[in-house]
């Protein structure tokens, strides 16, 4: 097998076996050798990716070739092999070679393949021994070095793989240069024997032959001919000349036939006047020299690639006159180069005159270094020069040594063809640039056209030697070599040379030393780049930057640069670890920068440090006018401020050069463009940023339209008492939006006529900012807030907050929403950036609700962190803190303060509205321990609220410790059991809840029964399982475990737990369930994945359901899980319809969604909303805020100290919270009131609804309250709102009313008052209720106080039926139902009947308070009608209450004893339930007794007793059937709501007559008294027996049928007012 490096080869195996199978088995053999013998060197690598097929088709194309070599001419093919014409392919190009083997082959084709631009691929060469038989075909092979073969030829063959070449030109350019070549060896080989014997001749010549000069000289001569023919000259070429005298001139004449080897080739001028030789040529030519030593103009084609030596023996005759000469032509061999010069013939003799005419003594270190010099001296130039050259060249030579500067040596050509330059450079200065840059010089300075030819030689030597040949048409010109020297000197001169000169000539010697010393590599690409005068500027950079340790920039336009370039550099100077590009890059693309080139450079200092340069050369792509020298600054410091994270690194950057702005100028449209999107704009940033990009003028425009209104040192926004008018202000304004509105007629697109327009308004809508205000210390804020009017933003999101403050920087934006000027709410950690304010609005809708119980009305806020660490938990947590920090400083920057009673503005805020000084806020999700940071900075701003700011600090009510939100959101559990006649507080109820212990809701809910028997609860981590909890028991280990701190589910004593229960992780794939378990699910499964677990505990059957944790667990039918928002649970909730606990509690906010609640609601399902429920919380905080108003402003008057003030506060903490759970309580019971009625009073609520709507108070599917055609649907299947409906609307009648009373007429009323004081606790009542009187929010408290004891006391839709009934306003509503309660002493009975929770059933308990409801309804109307205005509340309740006394006490006796024997009864039937008698009988009267109104008026007017006028009016009212008639009043039905309004009208004008006919009767006789009551009215009956005939027939109509139409009670009712009117007076005489 073939081998290859000593390995076999499978391919060349393979190639053998073709030539076996496919060469006829004659010459199969001879192939299979000759193979063998081409193939034997070849490498592995050239074998790889090579075939066998095509490997055997190259072989049998060269053995063909060898084949027909048959004579001595040599056979090269040149072509592109292809299966098609030659039968094997190749990617490369072919050159077959075949030739009689010679000397100097092979290197002179390569160099001949070199100089034609070719590398060879693959280089196959084999000498061969070849036999032949008489017809020239191969008969025997083997290797030329074989000596077994007799006659045999020695022929050498080539296979040469180059390049592919495209055509046949250049295959056959190839071809007949390498002809050419072989050629060339071939004379050279063939006369080489002739030109050595000629060689010889001439040597014994000259030994024969005087000469002229000394016997040395003829000596060295003769020893170096010797020594050359000594095989130290390659001979190449041979002619001889004669040197023939011509008229006035001397001739030498070639003889031609004497040529040998390439000479031979060659004719030359076969005859050359020595007068066309320069002075140094005739010189040499004609001299006494023997020997003329030189080169060729020719280049070597053989052997080696370089220029031929010339060697010329002059002949002398007898006389020692030249006579002619013997030319030899050659190579000098290797020892020439490389043995030592002392040693060399000719040459050592110069060595050593030179080094006489030194004058160095030997031995010395100057004749030592004179040797060294010139043993490493080019030979070549030793031969050609003479001593005195030689001696000045290497004296200068010798001179510069070790020293720091260049040296140019020259030598003219004796034959004036070239300068021979001999340049020294520092060997660390030298490089290829200084080589290539010295040959330009080189060539300008002699004048060349030719390439210069340069050897370079390196040694021990600090200095680097290179050999210039400048070929030049004449050496005759002169040259200042000096000055040559100069400039190679300055070109040799380094960048560093350059720098430290330019920092010596700029910062003084002793400063550019310690800065050359400190940065100690500059990379070479920079210096390339830079030059050393500007790089000073860069080290001044650096230093900086070592200095602040920051980045520093230069931003610049190169001064090549054409006025309209738009090419600019930006230079980025920092240290450390390098910048990365993908960093850098996005940010100047963002500043409207493309960046086409970037360098980095990397600089090192003396102690390892490195400083990093980072070089951007990039076109700005706007198109409008570009001045680099006024947008320098301005794009440098809007860099360095993304850099920092001081500025965003968005597309609004490119406004700082496309528009010449600040880069905080721009964040105002950057923070417009992200409220915009908060706000659900149509459009993405990136979208507006194009817009700006398109139009920057607009840009800049607007932000004219925006400091215009805002910036305070406007004259515009003067505060000096010559401001002009607000009228001039609003002109300017108009001027500029008209500027603005023409300059949108040149804005093609309609998307970017629409942005522009939406930011305009956002502008307008915009009414304070904190913008033009300066930090002291830092000087421009980070941040920016506005304070925007949203009704003033067209389609933004529903529902519309009043108020909103929005905040942006670059490392928060945040929202603040209020529902008016007076609210209140927490702030929020938002983790949703892209939608946090929809987010809050949902949030705040909810407080709006959660808040009609409070002050304030609803308010929220939410704040996302843009740059958090990617550290630990801590880090981030400090983050969030610092977030929030600014969120709050940004809000109180454009709040009012109030000091000394007095508003004081924010300064340098342009106020556009009124007086705005209340900013309350609160933790929420992830903010629940920032409090204290919110007052610190209350505190750092003077803020007039303090540490009221915000509630829930470490000097305030704790919400966890007292469990005010779980135990409000209790009194909703309580509510629901107590409707299912189940005290829970006494009864064990099944549980599940949604938390663990260590939560405030969870923990503080699960705590306050002891009949909880909790069966399972979950959390994030665990699920908690108890099937058969025992009450007693598990209660202590629940309060054990509130409290341990951090505790979880695990710490659960697990022997508490019952059989089949226990707890397990949630991270477990599936959780194998119990027989206990599975019965308490009511599954079959066997297991179950925790999620799936989850799931089936939300739909078992459990008593309550009890939400105590975070997220969203059930939604509804309708909804997906997309609609929710919650995706971390969507695994595990459930729909409404599905839940099957009795009893929803929602101590957590959004458990459910509402939808899902009123889908579990319609189900049967008993619960309010979260909103209702957890209602205690933001109470508590509220009761804080303003006690805490209240006790700072004492601490400020000096009646408080601080400590005192704290120790008041704590003890408050129980009274507060009984106020708190009072809230609750009523709220709850309220919805109980008005869920008992059921579908009956729907119509009613809907006209609610609509007014709300017709207001734009309420949007119904934002609310989730059904349209129209669902009532219409419901009312048709008989069925009404659900609590958590009724829970909205109550909410909304609450808003609405609470900001309808702020009003004088009733915060101003004495009356009300009481509210005000009853809002503190008891230890505040008795101390400081003249100081309540100046509380800052009275009013506020005054109205919501009331309008939550209306809506708890009345329902939702009280204010708005009173308002359709009488058309009476809000104020006279409130005031004339203050006068109702206090008359029909609602408060004092409604807390009897509070009482008998879980002692009466809830149905008989809910149902009195309905009756008090509609009572106090009737009185209020009656009020609104009848009631004198001149008279105060108090004066008012003092007429009808004594009135309302009498009647309660003496009822019976005025009423006839039927209607006695009624009232007793439903009075007994009550006290049967268990209603305590007074109760009871008070209850049953309601409805006569509402008369006491009528009565206590006829009273008050007549002057009659009280008693005389009820016997009467009660008489009177039986003995005419009124009664009877009052009763078909109410049964007639009612089908819409003008019918609702025209029975009310017929009850309330037959009240009226009675009345008018009581006071008519009375008339008839001033003076009677009790007795004469029957006889008075006899008489009166009689003497209008006509007109009393006339009503008894229309009664006697009524009595006939049970339906009647409403146009016959007009008719009755209006005979009664004709009877009342036309009624005769008794006389005596009757």
């Amino acid at each position: 097998m073939a081998l290859v490096n000593g390995s076999p080869s499978v391919i060349l195996k393979n190639v053998a076996q073709l030539i076996k199978k496919k060469v006829p088995k004659d010459s199969a053999g001879l192939v299979e050798q000759f193979a063998q013998l081409l193939y034997n060197n070849i490498s592995s690598l050239d074998l790889s990716n090579r075939n066998d097929s095509d490997m055997y088709g190259a072989t049998l194309s060269l053995w063909s070739s060898l084949n027909k070599h048959k004579d001595n001419e040599p056979v090269i093919n040149v072509f592109n092999p292809s299966v098609s014409e030659h039968g094997w392919k190749s990617s490369h190009t072919i050159i077959e070679v075949i030739i009689k083997d010679m000397p100097f082959l092979v290197d002179s084709i390569r160099i001949a393949l070199n100089r034609l631009g070719l590398s060879p691929h693959l280089m196959l060469n084999s000498p061969l021994k070849i036999g032949r038989d008489k017809n020239k075909n191969i008969t025997k092979i083997s290797a030329s070095v074989n000596t077994n073969i007799e006659h045999a030829s020695e022929e050498t063959v080539f296979f040469i793989e180059i390049d592919r070449q495209p055509g046949l030109k250049e295959l056959n350019e190839i071809k007949t240069e390498l002809l050419s070549v072989v050629e060339d060896v071939s004379l050279t080989v063939n006369d080489w024997q002739p030109m050595l014997k000629q060689f010889d001749s001439v040597i014994t010549d000259v030994k024969k032959s005087k000469l002229p000069g000394s016997k040395s000289d003829k000596e060295d001569t003769v020893e170096f001919l010797s020594w050359l023919a000594n095989n130290h000259f390659t001979l190449m070429g041979y002619r001889s000349y004669d040197l023939i005298a011509v008229k006035g001139d001397v001739k030498l004449e070639a003889n031609l036939a004497s040529s040998l080897g390439l000479m031979k080739k060659t004719s030359g001028i076969q005859n050359r006047l020595i007068s066309s030789l320069t002075e140094s040529g005739r010189e040499v030519a004609l001299g006494d020299n023997h020997l003329i030593l030189t080169k060729t103009n020719s280049y070597s084609r053989v052997h080696r690639p370089a220029q031929l030596d010339y060697i010329g023996v002059k002949r002398f005759d007898a006389k020692g006159n030249i006579i002619g000469e013997e030319r030899f032509i050659g190579l000098f061999g290797s020892a020439y180069y490389t043995n030592s010069a002392l040693d060399l013939p000719l040459i050592k003799s110069k060595v050593k005159a030179v080094c006489e005419s030194s004058g160095f003594a030997k031995g010395t270190h100057a004749f030592k270094a004179l040797i060294n010099i010139l043993e490493t001296y080019p030979r070549d130039e030793i031969l050609q020069s003479n001593v005195d050259e030689l001696l000045q060249n290497v004296m200068g030579i010798l001179q510069m040594q070790e020293r720091d500067c260049s040296g140019l040596f020259v030598r003219r050509d004796a034959f004036d063809r070239f300068y021979s330059c001999m340049v020294y450079v520092p060997r660390e200065r030298y490089n290829t640039k200084l080589r290539i840059e010295t040959q330009h010089l080189l060539q300008e300075a002699f004048g060349s056209d030719e390439e210069v030819e340069f050897t370079t030689y390196f040694s021990e030597s600090v200095q680097a030697r290179t050999h210039y040949i400048v070929k030049v048409k004449s050496t005759k010109a002169d040259i200042n070599v000096k000055e040559i020297e100069n400039n190679l000197n300055e070109a040799a001169r380094n960048w560093d040379d350059k720098l430290v000169s330019a920092l010596a000539a700029n910062k003084g010697e002793v400063a550019a030393k310690a800065l050359c010393s400190k940065y100690i590599h500059f990379p070479q690409a920079y210096k390339d780049e830079v030059l050393p005068g500007s790089a000073i500027v860069d080290i001044e950079k650096l230093e900086r930057v070592n200095f602040s340790d920051s980045l520093e920039m230069l931003f610049y336009q190169p001064l090549e640069e054409k006025p309209d370039s738009r090419f600019v550099k930006l230079k980025l100077f920092h240290k450390g670890d390098p910048i990365h590009l993908s960093d850098v890059l996005p940010m100047l693309e963002n500043f409207g920068l493309r960046v086409i080139g970037e360098s980095p450079y990397a600089i090192k200092t003396c102690d390892g440090g490195i400083f990093w340069i980072l070089d951007f050369s990039m076109l700005i792509t706007g198109e409008g006018e570009f001045d680099v020298h006024t947008v320098r600054s301005l794009f440098q410091d809007a860099f360095a401020k993304v850099w920092k994270g001081e500025l965003e690194d968005d597309g609004f950057n490119r406004l700082i050069l496309g528009a010449g702005l600040e880069g905080r100028s721009v964040s105002i449209l950057r923070a417009f463009a992200k409220y915009e999107r908060q706000i659900g704009g149509r459009f993405s940033q990136n979208y507006i940023e194009n817009a700006f990009a398109r139009y920057p003028d607009i840009a800049q425009l607007l932000i004219n339209l925006f400091v215009q209104r805002f910036d305070p040192s406007s004259k515009l926004n003067s505060k000096s008492n010559n401001k002009p008018s607000d009228n001039a202000k609003e002109k300017a304004n108009t001027k500029l939006l008209e500027t603005i509105e023409a300059s949108l007629d040149n804005v093609a697109n309609l998307d970017d006529d629409r942005i522009i327009r939406r930011f305009i308004e956002m502008i307008s809508a915009t009414i304070r900012t904190n913008y033009f205000q300066v930090d002291k210390l830092m000087g421009d804020k980070s941040y920016i807030s506005f304070k925007i009017l949203p009704e003033k933003i067209s389609d933004i999101p529903q529902p519309v907050p009043k108020f909103e403050i929005f905040v942006y920087s670059p490392q928060v934006e945040g929202v603040h929403l209020r529902g008016g000027k007076v609210a209140r709410g927490g702030l929020r950690w938002s983790d949703r950036r892209e939608d946090f304010r929809t987010e809050v609005l949902g949030l705040v809708k909810a407080q709006q609700v959660k808040n009609t119980v409070i002050v304030p009305v609803g308010a929220k806020g939410g704040f996302v962190c843009k740059q958090l660490p990617t550290g630990s938990r801590q880090e981030i947590f400090e983050a969030g803190k610092e977030c929030y920090r600014t969120f709050i400083r940004a809000l109180l920057d454009i709040t009012d303060n109030i000091v000394n009673g007095e508003i004081v503005p924010p300064i340098d805020v342009v106020r556009l509205d009124e007086d705005d000084a209340y900013l309350v806020v609160a933790a929420d999700k992830g903010t629940a321990t920032f409090s204290d940071i919110a007052n610190g900075i209350s505190d750092e701003y003077n803020f007039w609220l303090g540490d009221a700011f915000a509630s829930g600090g470490s000097v305030g009510y704790d919400h966890k410790a007292m469990g005010i939100t779980a135990k409000g959101a209790w009194e909703s559990v309580k509510r629901h059991f107590r409707e299912m006649e189940i005290d829970c507080q006494s009864t064990d109820f099944t549980c599940l809840a949604i938390g663990d212990m260590a939560g405030d809701v969870f923990g503080n809910g699960m705590l306050l029964s002891k009949h909880i028997c909790l069966q399972a609860a979950f959390n994030h981590m665990h699920i908690f399982i108890d099937p058969t909890p025992d009450s007693a028991k598990t209660y202590p280990e629940r309060e054990r475990l509130f409290n341990l701190p951090g505790c979880s589910w695990e710490d659960y004593n697990e022997k508490l737990i019952s059989e089949g229960g226990g707890i397990f992780s949630r991270h477990v794939k599936s959780i194998k369930l119990t027989p206990q378990i599975k019965k308490m699910l009511g599954t079959q499964k066997q297991s179950m994945s925790p999620n799936d677990l989850i799931q089936a505990l939300l739909t078992m059957d459990v008593d309550l359901l009890w939400n105590g944790g975070i997220g969203t667990y059930v939604k509804s039918t309708k909804e997906t899980h997309l609609d929710v928002g919650d995706r971390a649970n969507d695994s595990l909730r459930v729909n409404g319809c599905d839940l099957k606990a009795k009893v929803v509690g929602e101590g957590g906010n959004l458990g459910l969604t509402q939808l899902g609640r009123i889908e579990f609601a319609a189900n049967g399902g008993r619960i309010n909303t979260d909103a209702i429920d957890n209602a205690g919380g933001v109470d508590c905080s509220d009761n804080e805020v303003n006690i805490k108003i209240l006790l700072n402003s004492l601490v400020q008057s000096g009646d408080l100290t601080v400590k005192q003030r704290n120790q008041l506060l704590h003890d408050m903490t129980d009274e507060v919270g009984d106020l708190v759970i009072e809230d609750c309580y009523r709220q709850t019971h309220s919805l109980s009131v008005t869920a008992i009625r059921g579908v009956s009073q729907l119509k009613e609520q809907v006209r609610f609804i609509h007014e709300l709507e017709r207001a734009g108070k309420l949007d119904r599917a934002l609310e989730f309250i059904p349209d129209d055609e669902e009532i219409a649907d419901r009312l048709a299947k008989d069925k009404g709102f659900t609590r958590p409906e009724l829970a909205v609307l109550l909410a909304y009648s609450k808003m609405v009313l609470k900001e309808d009373l702020v009003h004088k007429d009733i915060t101003d009323n004495p009356y009300h008052d009481k509210l005000l004081i009853n809002a503190f606790p008891q230890q505040l009542q008795d101390k400081y209720q003249a100081q309540m009187q100046q509380h800052p929010l009275r009013a506020e408290i005054i109205a919501t106080k009331l309008a939550n004891k209306i809506g708890n006391d009345m329902g939702f839709n009280f204010m708005n039926r009173m308002q359709e009934e009488t058309g009476a306003t809000v104020v006279e509503i409130a005031n004339s139902y203050t006068m109702a309660c206090a008359v029909f002493e609602l408060e004092g009975f409604w807390q009897k009947i509070e009482v008998l929770n879980n002692k009466i059933s809830t149905v008989i308990q809910t149902e009195m308070l309905f009756q008090y409801r509609r009572t106090v309804r009737r009185a209020t109307r009656w009020f609104l009608r009848h009631y004198n205005k001149s008279l105060t509340i108090a004066e008012s309740i003092a007429i009808f209450l004594p009135t309302f006394a009498i009647m309660s006490k003496k009822l019976n006796s005025f009423i006839i004893e039927s209607e006695a024997e009624q009232l007793k009864h439903v009075e007994g039937d009550l006290v049967s339930a268990g209603v305590p008698k007074g109760v009871a009988t008070r209850i049953s009267q309601l409805s006569t007794i509402f008369s006491a109104l009528d009565i206590a008026e006829i009273a008050e007017e007549d002057g009659r007793s009280v008693e005389l006028v009820a016997s009467l009016y009660f008489k009177l009212g039986v003995k005419l059937e009124l009664h009877w008639f009052l009763e078909q009043i109410n049964l007639q039905a009612v089908g819409n709501h003008w019918q609702a309004l025209a029975r009310a009208s017929f009850r309330e004008e037959l009240d009226w007559q009675q009345r008018s006919l009581t006071s008519v009767v009375l008339r008839c006789d001033c003076t009677a008294n009790d007795k004469d009551l029957d006889k008075i009215l006899d008489a009166w009956v009689d003497t209008n027996a006509q007109p009393l005939n006339r009503w008894k027939q229309i009664l006697a109509d009524f009595k006939i049928g049970h339906t009647h139409e409403y146009a016959k009670f007009s008719v009755a009712l209006r005979e009664l007012m004709l009877l009342s009117l036309n009624c005769q007076r008794l006389t005596k005489e009757s």
